[in-house]
């Protein structure tokens, strides 16, 4: 199908449906990435007899910044309800929602609010906290002073922000993208659009929902991730009940694009427990 023959509300997400196998995954990206981070899983889960779904979030590419609202995004729920839009809009039936970062979140929010819409849920580097809980002994990764620290300086110097950010997110070096790379990501984007998705994922604490969580869940996660720690990653495991928490042997927050056959292998593994276990 065309991307000019949606309808309007639907043209905004430039969606991408690729694949004609029975069962549907959906793929939503996460901060400073656009559809075009899933390329790589993409071509292996339509390979593996998939059809695939893949949409921007507002204001993800420069074409789609016009559809950004600070208020609508101010909470995950926005996000959440983009998601909801694109499946009723394309009637897509009971899929997998494969989501990274705080587009894992978003998709577990939908999932919270229509259960019924989802077969199941693979979540990528995804946190129901960034912030330490002292009270609770939750350890999300960041201090309430590192959180500050980072949000102020990505409004007040988002180019000195993104060059010591994108290494932070890339990891080891690889061979499919360079910290070089994802600091021209990043920057190629607007900054006041960045600074919203980063305050709205770390001041987020979307525990409760967490334990709401009745659709089947995955969980892909690196052993040394700057933004989410295996901690957080155990504590959504257990309180989501994930059927599984896998490690994928890599660093850093992009592993879906720096270690892509180690992730499609987890998500084919995903999916056939999902499907057939």
């Amino acid at each position: 199908m065309a991307e000019e023959t949606y309808p309007p509300p639907l043209q905004r997400f430039r969606p991408r449906l690729r694949g004609t196998g029975k069962h549907t995954v959906v793929l939503g990206h996460g901060i400073g990435t656009e559809q075009s981070a899933w390329d790589a899983q993409v071509e292996a889960l339509v390979q593996a007899g998939y059809r695939v779904l893949t949409f921007d979030f507002a204001g993800a590419t420069r074409e789609s910044e016009h559809f950004f609202s600070p208020s609508r995004y101010e909470t995950l729920y926005g996000l959440a309800e983009d998601i909801l839009v694109v499946l009723q809009g394309l009637q897509i039936e009971a899929p997998v929602y494969i989501g990274h970062s705080m587009g894992g979140m978003a998709g577990l929010l939908a999932a919270v609010a229509e259960p019924a819409r989802f077969r199941g849920l693979i979540a990528l580097g995804a946190s129901a906290r960034y912030l330490d809980d002292p009270a609770s002994g939750y350890i999300g990764g960041f201090s309430t002073a590192q959180m500050e620290m980072l949000l102020q300086s990505a409004q007040e110097d988002y180019a000195q922000w993104a060059n010591g950010f994108a290494p932070a997110m890339v990891g080891a070096s690889n061979p499919y993208l360079s910290a070089e790379d994802f600091t021209r990501k990043l920057l190629a984007l607007r900054p006041d659009i960045v600074h919203t998705f980063l305050r709205t994922a770390l001041r987020a604490d979307l525990r409760a929902e967490v334990k709401r969580l009745r659709t089947p869940l995955y969980l892909l996660q690196t052993a040394e991730d700057q933004a989410v720690p295996m901690s957080a990653a155990r504590w959504l495991a257990e309180h989501g009940h994930a059927r599984r928490l896998i490690e994928v042997p890599t660093q850093g927050h992009l592993p879906h694009i720096t270690a892509p056959e180690a992730v499609n292998q987890a998500l084919l593994a995903c999916l056939q427990d999902l499907h057939h276990g």
